[in-house]
C-alpha cells in the first residue's frame, strides 16, 4: 500500500474539543491498495474528529459512489455508498495500559493520526455481500453464455447422478414406514 498523504490529521497541538475534516476519495486512493475490488471512486468522507485528554473519537459519513466489478456478468456496476463509522482512539505507551478492543491503542507521543486504513476498511465492509447489476442490466451477451453453460451443465448433470456409483445412497436417510 501505498502512503496516502492527504489523509493524515496532524494531531499534535491540537487542541481539545471537536475539529471537522473533509476528505474525497477517489480510485486512486483504492488502487494503491494491492488486491482492491474497488476499481473506481468518487466519495466524500466529513470526518469530526472529537479530542479529550488521553482519548480522541473519530466518527465519519461518507457518501457517493463506487465502481466494482459485477458478480454476475465481469461488467463494473456503480453502487451507491451512504454510510456511518466511528473508532476510538486511546493514548497509551504499550498496548498493555490500554483496556479493551473498544479503542486504537496510540502513543501519546506520536504527531500524526492516518486515516487511510480506518476509510478503506469501512468503504470495503460497506460493499453488498453480491456487488450486481439490477435485474436485466448485466450484459445481456454475456447473459447468453452464462444461461447456455448452465443449460448444458444441468443436461449432463442429470445423466451423470444415474450412472453414479453413490446414487445407491441416494436414499439412506429417507425416512421408512
Amino acid at each position: 500500500m501505498a502512503e496516502n498523504k492527504e489523509f493524515i490529521i496532524q494531531i499534535k497541538g491540537l487542541q481539545v474539543g471537536k475539529h471537522s475534516y473533509d476528505f474525497s476519495i477517489g480510485g486512486d486512493f483504492f488502487r494503491s491498495f494491492e488486491n482492491s475490488l474497488i476499481l473506481d471512486a468518487d466519495l466524500q468522507a466529513d470526518v469530526l474528529l472529537e479530542k479529550g485528554s488521553g482519548w480522541m473519537n473519530v466518527s465519519a459519513e461518507i457518501t457517493g459512489d463506487v465502481t466494482v466489478e459485477c458478480d454476475r456478468c465481469l461488467d463494473d456496476v456503480v453502487l451507491p455508498m451512504d454510510f456511518s463509522c466511528s473508532m476510538g482512539v486511546k493514548f497509551a505507551k504499550s498496548v498493555e495500559d490500554g483496556d479493551g478492543d473498544e479503542f486504537i491503542i496510540m502513543d501519546p507521543t506520536e504527531g500524526e493520526l492516518d486515516l487511510t486504513q480506518f476509510l478503506y476498511d469501512y468503504v470495503c465492509l460497506n460493499l453488498p455481500l453480491q456487488k450486481v447489476h439490477q435485474e436485466g442490466e448485466c450484459n445481456s451477451e454475456m447473459m447468453a453464455k452464462l444461461g447456455a453453460v448452465n443449460n448444458a451443465a444441468d443436461s449432463k448433470g442429470e445423466a451423470d447422478v444415474e450412472d453414479s456409483p453413490f446414487a445407491a445412497l441416494k436414499g439412506l436417510f429417507d425416512k421408512k414406514n
